[in-house]
């Protein structure tokens, strides 16, 4: 699969990677929760694959065809708990219960 970007892709990606970065700060300083540093290292891997490179889609997330995203790195769940809600697949305001 070729992705070809435009400048306006491009932009939209980086408007998007910024609205989950302020997430996870929200998120990180209302629960308090620490490894900011491991979130905020992994957005644009995260916003690149969930909106150009996975073959998913939030409205059938249980595709028989779908990909599969794996995120090994487990300090970095508010950064793909954010990305997935921005993405669509479960409501943004969701997110005021992370941590409780």
């Amino acid at each position: 699969m070729q992705i070809v970007q435009t400048d306006k892709n491009l932009m939209e990606l980086e408007n998007m990677a910024r609205l989950v970065r302020a997430k996870i700060l929200e998120l990180s300083y209302v629960n308090k929760t620490p490894h900011l540093g491991s979130s905020l290292s992994c957005v644009d891997i995260l916003v690149a694959s969930y909106w150009k490179a996975l073959k998913i889609d939030p409205q059938n997330p249980k595709a028989a065809n779908r990909d599969r995203f794996i995120l090994s790195k487990g300090h970095a769940a508010t950064a793909q708990y954010s990305a997935l809600a921005y993405r669509g697949f479960f409501p943004l305001d969701l997110l005021e219960t992370y941590s409780k």
